[in-house]
C-alpha cells in the first residue's frame, strides 16, 4: 500500500491544526514552552529513545503487575512513560497497577486498559499470552509525552475526549515548533507531525467516532492510532488505566511530540467479494442497517455469507461475521476500506448492528480474509509505517490487534506465532506491548484520514533515531 504523495506546505498545515483547533488552550503560552536541545541530541548520534517491555502471568494482580514492570526497568532505569495492558480475569485491575507503581513509582505517568477474548490476550516481547500483564517503558530526552483523562463516555463521548485532550496538552507543556524549525525545510519536515495522538477508549460505552471529534476539536489534524480497551466476558465491562486507578467510562489520550521519527502502522486484510455490494437505504444513520437495496439487511447478509440463520439467530454473529464483515470504500483510493464489523442482528427489524458509524447512502461491500490475508497485511501495514519516515531503527511498537484478527490467526495452527515472528523479524526485535484483543481500534489512514475501524492492526511505531 503506497500513501498518496499529495504535498502540503507547512503553511497550509499550520493553517489546517489552527482551524481546527477552536481552543487558546493549545497555543496559549507557547513562546514561553521549552524546548530541546537538537543540536547537542544529533551529536549524541544514538540512544535517542530507551525503550523496554516486560510481562507476567503470575496469577496474583500485584505480584504480575511488579513482576511485568521489574522486566521492563531492568533496561530502563528512569522512565517517563509506562504502557500497561491487563487481561480482565485480573479483575482487581488497581492490584495490577500498584504492583507496576511499585516498581516505577508514582511520578512516572501511566496509561494502559485491559485485553479481550478468551482470557485477555496481552502483546509483548514473548508473544500473544493470554491472562497476562504486560507493560512498556519509555524514556527520552527528545521526544515529550503529556497524558489525559475524561469520563463520562456514554452521555458525551466529544465532551470527554475533548477534556482529555486538553489535560494531554496541559500536562505535555512543550512547544515542538522550538524544535520542528531547526529541522531543514523538506518532505521530512512536512511529513512530521507536531503531536501524535494515541487514544484509548471503552469498548462498552464510547462511540469512538464522536470522541475523535473530539480529539479534533483541541488539536485539529495529527496522526492518531488507538484502539478499544475490551472484555473477555468476565468482567462485564472494559477499563481504562491512568495513573494508578482503573476507569470505566472513560477515554485515556496520550500526546507525543518531538522531533523523533513515528511511523503510523495500519491496513486492511479484507477484501471485497465480487458482486456483493449495495446502498444502504434504511438504517438509524448511526450504527444500525435495516435496509440495503430495499431488502432486510440481515437477510441480504445471510444470503451473501450463506450463514446459517439459525445459528445468527441464537448464538450471534460470531464466527461468521470475522470472516465475512462488510465495509466501505474510499472514493479517492478504493484500496482503504472502513470496515464496520456485523456484530450483532437487530431480529425485530432483520437489520445489522455495526461497528462504526454507517449513514444512509453508503455503498457497503461484503468482505472475506484468511489467517495468511492477516499476516500479509500485518507485514504490509508496517512497512508503511517505517517508511512514512523512512525509519531504520525501531525503539518500540505499541499494537492495537482486532480481537476477530487473533481468532482468525488461531483458527490455523502455528499462524499466530508466524504473525508475530514475522512483526518482529522486519521490525528488528524493538521493545513491544499492546492489545492482541481489541474492540476497535482508531487509525492514520494512507489517504490522510483519521477515523474508527474495525477488524484491523493499528500500530505506533517509535524510532530511536530524529527527524533530520
Amino acid at each position: 500500500m503506497k500513501m498518496l504523495e499529495e504535498g502540503i506546505s507547512r503553511r497550509d498545515f499550520m493553517k489546517k491544526t489552527v482551524q481546527y483547533a477552536g481552543t487558546a488552550a493549545l497555543m496559549g503560552g507557547m513562546a514561553g514552552l521549552p524546548g530541546l536541545d537538537l543540536a547537542q541530541a544529533e551529536a549524541a548520534g544514538g540512544g535517542i529513545v530507551s525503550a523496554a517491555d516486560g510481562y507476567s502471568t503470575d496469577p496474583s494482580p500485584k505480584k504480575a503487575g511488579s513482576e511485568a514492570a521489574a522486566m521492563a526497568k531492568k533496561k530502563v532505569k528512569k522512565p517517563d512513560l509506562a504502557i500497561v495492558f491487563a487481561a480482565p480475569p485480573y479483575k482487581d485491575l488497581d492490584s495490577v497497577l500498584a504492583g507496576v507503581i511499585s516498581v516505577i513509582g508514582n511520578d512516572v505517568r501511566l496509561v494502559g486498559q485491559t485485553t479481550g477474548y478468551g482470557g485477555g490476550y496481552s502483546i509483548s516481547s514473548a508473544g500473544c499470552l493470554p491472562k497476562s500483564v504486560s507493560v512498556l517503558l519509555l524514556q527520552s530526552d527528545h521526544l515529550k509525552v503529556g497524558i489525559g483523562l475524561g469520563t463520562g463516555c456514554k452521555a458525551d463521548p466529544r465532551a470527554a475526549a475533548k477534556k482529555a485532550t486538553l489535560d494531554a496538552i496541559k500536562d505535555l507543556n512543550y512547544n515542538p515548533w522550538k524544535d520542528l524549525r531547526r529541522v531543514k525545510p523538506g518532505p521530512a519536515l512536512v511529513k512530521h507531525a507536531p503531536y501524535s495522538v494515541m487514544m484509548m477508549d471503552d469498548g462498552y460505552q464510547g462511540v469512538v467516532d464522536y470522541e475523535i471529534y473530539g480529539i479534533q476539536d483541541v488539536i485539529g489534524w495529527a496522526p492518531l492510532v488507538g484502539g478499544c480497551a475490551g472484555d473477555d466476558g468476565s468482567l462485564g465491562k472494559s477499563l481504562l488505566f491512568f495513573g494508578g486507578k482503573a476507569y470505566n467510562d472513560a477515554i485515556v489520550i496520550t500526546v507525543f511530540s518531538g522531533p523523533v521519527k513515528m511511523g503510523y502502522g495500519c491496513g486492511i486484510a479484507y477484501k471485497p467479494v465480487a458482486g456483493k455490494f449495495g446502498i444502504v437505504t434504511g438504517g438509524d444513520g448511526f450504527r444500525q442497517i435495516y435496509e440495503i437495496d430495499g431488502k432486510p439487511a440481515g437477510k441480504v447478509w445471510l444470503d451473501w455469507t450463506g450463514a446459517p440463520e439459525e445459528h445468527i439467530l441464537t448464538k450471534g454473529m460470531p464466527p461468521y461475521n470475522q470472516w465475512n464483515p462488510i465495509g466501505v470504500q474510499e472514493h479517492i483510493f478504493p484500496e482503504w476500506i472502513w470496515i464496520k464489523d456485523p456484530f450483532m442482528y437487530i431480529k425485530e427489524k432483520n437489520g445489522l448492528g455495526v461497528g462504526g458509524i454507517t449513514p444512509l447512502g453508503t455503498t457497503v461491500h461484503l468482505l472475506e480474509a484468511t489467517p495468511d490475508t492477516v499476516i500479509e497485511d500485518n507485514i504490509k501495514s508496517l512497512k508503511w509505517a517505517l517508511n512514512y519516515e523512512g525509519m531504520s531503527k525501531v525503539s518500540a511498537m505499541v499494537g492495537f490487534n482486532c480481537v476477530e484478527r487473533l481468532t482468525i490467526l488461531q483458527t490455523k495452527e502455528g499462524k499466530t506465532e508466524e504473525n508475530f515472528d514475522k512483526i518482529m523479524g522486519l521490525l528488528g526485535r524493538p521493545a513491544i506491548t499492546g492489545n492482541a484483543g481489541a474492540w476497535g481500534e482508531q487509525m492514520f489512514a494512507p489517504t490522510g484520514n483519521i477515523g474508527a475501524q474495525n477488524m484491523t492492526l493499528c500500530s505506533l511505531l517509535i524510532s530511536d533515531e530524529l527527524v533530520s
